[in-house]
């Protein structure tokens, strides 16, 4: 049985901006915090921060931070250092609820570099009905170590991240919250002419149904397909209950989102952090 959350109904603007930020932050505190060697996390009352000593930036970071203004290079300072004597990159995710209001300034003067990404949401209550799939695409729910595993490649694949680095801990994660007793997420496979081609994952938090990881192989872009396989997990929140849907959107798939009905929000910002970039 899936896990017992409050679903958000027919939430404010601040509500769902709310929700657009607190479903990235809960997804990776659930990452983050399963039983695997080396993963270091802390939880205070003015951020989150884990590291799981990965060198990938996503794999370490900072989020849910509220800081007040006369500490916050401090504790900017201290947290370079803290990734610096691991040696691995690290992010610091701020949104509208983070503080101080000029956290971004400070992070890029301590040699940060900032990539905004549009915080969108959906309202399910006006998804229609379920659209037939294309011409030789079927689309599966990931439900056992198989289908994971090739969820897995697609998702490397699809967005060009490093296998070498990334494979072992997206299957020992992903299953974690994948393929327990009660799920709080649900993964989606598309298959093109019997080829797998296509991802989507939904994040069941926060009172709204998170999208993310939606690729599609490069061969296969253009076709629709990365509507279908977005549309696999929209119509899976509207069957739970859900009224909202909510993503974070690349430039490259902005027009897409914008032309399903997903509206901009706000912003989040992520700042990343290099060893190599400190002077």
């Amino acid at each position: 049985m899936r896990q017992i959350i409050t679903i958000l109904k027919n939430p404010n603007q601040s509500e769902i901006e709310h929700a657009i930020e607190f479903n990235f932050y809960e997804l990776f505190r659930a990452l983050v915090t399963i039983d695997l060697e080396d993963i270091e996390y802390e939880e205070t009352d003015e951020f989150f921060r884990y590291s799981t000593g990965i060198p990938f930036f996503l794999l370490n970071g900072v989020i849910d931070s509220h800081i007040p203004s006369e500490v916050a290079i401090k504790k900017i300072e201290e947290n370079i250092t803290f990734f610096e004597k691991r040696q691995v990159p690290f992010l610091w995710m701020i949104g509208p609820s983070s503080s101080p209001k000029n956290m971004g300034e400070l992070l890029i003067n301590n040699g940060l570099i900032l990539n905004k990404q549009p915080g969108m949401a959906y309202n399910l209550k006006i998804l229609g009905a379920e659209r037939e799939l294309l011409n030789k695409v079927e689309i599966i729910k990931v439900g056992n170590i198989e289908t994971l595993k090739v969820w897995s490649d697609i998702v490397l694949t699809g967005f060009a991240l490093p296998k070498e680095l990334l494979s072992d801990f997206f299957y020992n994660a992903f299953s974690f919250m994948l393929l327990n007793d009660a799920p709080s997420a649900s993964a989606f496979l598309a298959y093109y002419d019997g080829n797998p081609i296509a991802s989507s994952f939904v994040s069941y938090k926060a009172g709204v149904a998170g999208i993310y990881n939606v690729t599609t192989l490069e061969e296969a872009r253009g076709k629709g397909i990365g509507t279908a396989i977005t549309l696999a997990p929209l119509n899976e929140a509207k069957k739970l209950g859900y009224e909202i849907a909510i993503l974070h959107s690349s430039e490259m798939a902005l027009n897409m989102y914008k032309h399903m009905g997903f509206k901009e929000y706000c912003k989040l910002e992520t700042f990343v952090w290099d060893p190599g970039s400190k002077e």
